[in-house]
């Protein structure tokens, strides 16, 4: 029970004291011991962290030496509570003492309040030989308590609400009531403190909240990676782009980079840039398990941690683009200067004197008639396929703009028609199936004849006299199929993937001599994207090709 009493006793007086202590109240933390002490019958000390007697209910500090090696005060130190019966050399008496520490916001030990009671006092009380001592005791202690709990019932009452709605704030509680009744005194103006703090907490544990949110939501929009790595190498932040760019399916917050990254080259980004705390951009290529580019830009953060934000870019449509671009600029030189160099040729020797021959002449000019038009084929395919693509872009003309009411079959035979001299000299069988009553098509009929055009002049073009092609039409509920086959020579498997591409040709030679300019399949998938459908193609070497088109209805 005694200790017990002691512990409890220092537990008040160290909430108490801890306000005059941490703003150091010397001469305010020896009147209030002193008056405490005298009323509650115990011994009362206060220590600095050091050990050096701040004050004693029963002693005047300045006589007493340091504490700092007492047993209970070691303890409660060490181990936040210390207990110890010995001889006081003070008081010349057996002491029994309870210490406390009392603690800053940080967690450190500013000073210690330490109980105690003699053990003659003890002894007395609970000696049973003396039941009258002990009685007379109790009686006592009971008066002195009443006198001690009715003089200070207001302030033990506010202390006990203080400790209970500091504890709901420590839980994060921040809307509790707070009530402030006495303004003038220590427990008022701890209750304001605490007031004022809970109210600003409160205000900026929203803020916080409402940061994150935003900042959680921004980047879970971004397209580009970022991810904020400490200078331990722990990642504290990434967003879901860069786990998709980098194919990151584990929880990564918390582990080493070096756990989750597979990259070798934005590893060592990330090393360099933690090590030396420098910014660097760095362009990084990778080719397994497929190619890919990333442009990467990293900077230092201002943080005790050594914290550095990574945010990496993925370029690879970029780069593909940029080839594409280079491609295209390498072909059309060369599809161009292929018949202006034969052109050039044939008319500086007609200049030397072909030109007084008259079967010399007409040879040559009917050469560079056939080579002029193949220049204007080039040229007239690429302004097509310019103005596709024009029409086709986010930013220009609105495709649908040009959209009429197109009959199929009529655009079928209209095409057929412009080539029917050429199906005609190589004897080629033409084989229709057009599904009867079939419905107007909602699209660009210039467009949608230069696509059937094209395709139909491919199968005429690489199908030998006497073969057969094709053109089939119908319609479902949910698309038109469009199907334009021949019985040609067929495309070898591996040259399929890229038929469509500007210029590609499977086989050259046989191209340029039938007069293809190798546009005229990516004429045809820009038309079919711009109006929402899809094409396949299917082909066998030596037995022909099908062409498959789906339009949505």
């Amino acid at each position: 029970l005694t200790e017990e009493r002691l512990l409890t006793e220092a537990n008040l007086l160290r909430e108490v004291l801890k306000t005059p202590i941490t703003q150091g109240k010397k001469e305010e933390i020896k009147s209030l011991i002193s008056e405490v002490g005298k009323k509650i019958e115990i011994r009362i000390t206060v220590l600095d962290k050091d050990g050096v007697v701040i004050g004693d209910s029963e002693e005047d500090p300045a006589r007493m030496e340091n504490h700092a090696k007492r047993p209970e005060v070691i303890d409660a130190v060490s181990k936040g509570t210390g207990k110890s019966i010995r001889y006081s050399t003070t008081v010349k008496k057996d002491m029994f003492y309870v210490a406390l520490p009392v603690e800053n916001q940080t967690g450190e030990v500013e000073a210690i309040v330490r109980t105690a009671l003699p053990l003659s006092f003890l002894e007395k009380l609970f000696s049973p030989l003396k039941s009258k001592v002990i009685y007379l005791a109790l009686i006592l202690i009971f008066i002195a308590i009443s006198l001690s709990f009715a003089s200070s019932r207001a302030l033990t009452k506010s202390l006990d609400k203080t400790i209970k709605l500091s504890e709901e704030i420590a839980k994060g509680n921040f809307n509790v009531s707070i009530p402030i009744s006495d303004k003038k005194g220590e427990i008022g103006k701890l209750n304001l403190a605490l007031s004022t703090m809970a109210k600003k907490l409160d205000d900026l544990f929203k803020q916080v909240s409402l940061e994150k949110t935003q900042l959680e939501t921004v980047l879970s929009t971004m397209s580009e990676g970022v991810m904020v790595v400490r200078g331990d190498g722990t990642i504290t932040l990434i967003n879901s782009a860069l786990k998709d760019m980098l194919g990151i399916k584990d929880d990564s917050i918390g582990k080493p980079y070096w756990e989750i990254l597979r990259i070798r080259e934005i590893m060592d980004l990330v090393e360099k840039v933690i090590k030396k705390q420098v910014a660097e951009k760095r362009e990084i290529s990778v080719f397994y398990p497929t190619e890919r580019y990333f442009l990467t830009s990293a900077i230092p953060l201002n943080s005790e941690v050594k914290e550095a934000i990574f945010v990496i870019f993925d370029i690879t449509e970029f780069k593909r683009l940029e080839r594409i671009k280079a491609d295209i600029v390498a072909n059309v030189s060369h599809e161009l200067r292929t018949p202006l160099t034969a052109i050039k040729g044939y008319v500086e020797t007609l200049e030397e004197g072909a030109y007084e021959n008259p079967e010399e002449r007409n040879h040559f000019l009917s050469i560079i008639k056939r080579h002029t038009d193949r220049l204007i084929n080039i040229v007239s395919d690429l302004l097509l396929l310019s103005e596709i693509e024009r029409k086709s872009a986010p930013w220009g003309e609105e495709p649908k703009a040009a959209f009429e009411n197109v009959d199929f079959k009529e655009v079928v035979y209209s095409s057929l028609e412009a080539l029917k001299s050429r199906v005609e000299e190589k004897g080629i069988n033409v084989s229709l199936s057009i599904k009867e009553d079939l419905p107007k098509y909602r699209g660009d009929r210039f467009l949608l004849e230069q696509m059937f055009i094209n395709l139909i002049d491919n199968a005429v073009k690489y199908t030998p006299e006497g073969g057969t092609i094709g053109v089939q039409v119908n319609q479902t509920n949910s698309h038109f199929g469009i199907e334009v086959f021949d019985t040609g020579i067929g495309i070898p498997k591996d040259h399929l993937p890229r038929i469509f591409e500007r210029f590609y040709r499977a086989d050259k030679t046989r191209s340029r001599k039938l007069g293809g300019t190798g546009l005229g399949l990516s004429i045809v998938k820009h038309v079919v994207i711009m109006h929402g459908g899809e094409i396949k193609v299917e082909s066998e070497v030596g037995k022909g090709s099908r062409f498959i088109i789906t339009f949505p209805v």
